[in-house]
């Protein structure tokens, strides 16, 4: 096609997915980047570089070679820390720079952003290994790596000689082989995802996180928007919060998603990704709110649109009936079966990351996600 343009997607996986096939209706060609055969993203790409998404060398080669117009991703904070770096290379535009990214990247940093600016505070340390915290005395305690990208590495600890084997095994998830230890926060977990385009927040959707227990601590099982189990003040005090992090990040263009937890001293921030979920948040989004996510996005980052502002930003009518997003999980290694995840009948979205008879491949090792959908809440 005359004048179609290029993107480069990092990453082939099921959430790429999403990104792909909106692309691919955008009239744009995708060339996608993965080193794993296989991935539900890689039957809508145009084509497919097996190429490791940490490889900015050949990744730029594949790009030039494609002369491609775009690269971008959802879902991964790996693949976002190389969609900027490639982008900043290129001249191509992004959102956010690296040093904004490296700043969500590291836990340890991010805890001391928040704490400069009063915003949520939380006892932290950054911990190059277990010596490092010979006198914290904040228990319980959450040990994480500071740069490891979803649950691996994470574990609550309550007595102290839990803390060296705890603090050896974060360390040991990390890129950069480093842990913090945090104070421990108790309550319900909630979730915001926002858009800033033109320096003005378009959307900012607040939804609670449902999760398991400590089987598959911090693993979630679902969503909920709007919020059900939090209350009307701690929903305006969570969108507060992101506000006065939003400002204090200068407004910049793009896409944030806030995990948080409810605690008795008010909203307190887990960690902010400049991404969009993991999760397909956007689908549930969608019903809820009308509005599509991942095209706002697009938008705002191609230009070929105006996203429109939510009404209030998206905070939206808290008494309006809840929608979910439930996701259908089993743990890996062993063979798909779809008659063990029916599909409910009053789905409004359904969809299986896998085909009878294929391996679960291990992303968090514990209960990995096989399948998922949004109804409303009965």
């Amino acid at each position: 096609m005359s004048g179609q343009k290029t993107i480069l997607v990092l990453g082939t996986n099921a959430g790429q997915a999403d990104l792909i096939r909106h692309m691919k209706d955008r009239g744009w060609r995708v060339i996608g980047a993965s080193p794993v055969p296989g991935e539900p993203g890689q039957a809508f790409c145009d084509a497919v570089e097996a190429i490791n998404i940490v490889d900015l060398d050949a990744l730029e080669e594949a790009a030039r070679r494609h002369a491609i117009d775009l690269v971008y991703s959802i879902s991964s904070d790996v693949a976002m820390k190389s969609v900027v770096a490639l982008s900043e290379r290129m001249g191509l535009a992004h959102f956010y720079d690296s040093a904004l990214v490296d700043l969500l990247d590291d836990k340890a940093a991010l805890r001391g952003f928040l704490a400069e600016h009063d915003l949520g505070p939380v006892p932290f340390r950054k911990l190059a290994g277990p010596a490092d915290a010979a006198d914290w005395d904040h228990f319980p305690c959450m040990v994480k790596p500071t740069d490891a990208q979803g649950q691996r590495g994470v574990v609550r600890v309550d007595r102290r000689e839990d803390l060296a084997p705890a603090i050896e095994a974060a360390v040991g998830f990390s890129r950069s082989k480093q842990a913090i230890v945090e104070g421990f926060l108790d309550g319900v977990e909630i979730s915001c995802n926002v858009l800033v385009c033109g320096g003005e927040v378009k959307m900012k959707v607040l939804s609670e996180r449902l999760v398991h227990g400590p089987h598959a601590l911090g693993v979630p099982r679902g969503h909920l928007v709007p919020c059900d189990d939090v209350t009307e003040e701690n929903q305006r005090a969570a969108l507060a919060l992101v506000d006065g992090i939003v400002a204090a990040l200068g407004h910049r263009d793009g896409v944030l998603y806030f995990q948080m937890i409810v605690t008795p001293e008010g909203p307190r921030v887990v960690e902010i990704a400049p991404r969009l979920d993991g999760c397909h948040m956007w689908r549930l989004i969608r019903a809820a709110e009308g509005a599509d996510l991942i095209a706002m996005t697009m938008d705002c980052l191609t230009g070929e649109g105006a996203p429109a502002t939510l009404p209030n930003g998206g905070e939206g009518d808290r008494h309006r009936p809840i929608r979910e997003l439930m996701f259908q999980q089993m743990a890996p290694g062993r063979p798909f079966d779809p008659a063990a995840f029916p599909v409910p009948g009053d789905a409004i979205y359904h969809e299986y990351r896998y085909n009878a008879g294929e391996e679960v491949r291990p992303v968090n090792g514990t209960l990995d996600v096989v399948g998922y959908y949004v109804r409303e809440r009965t």
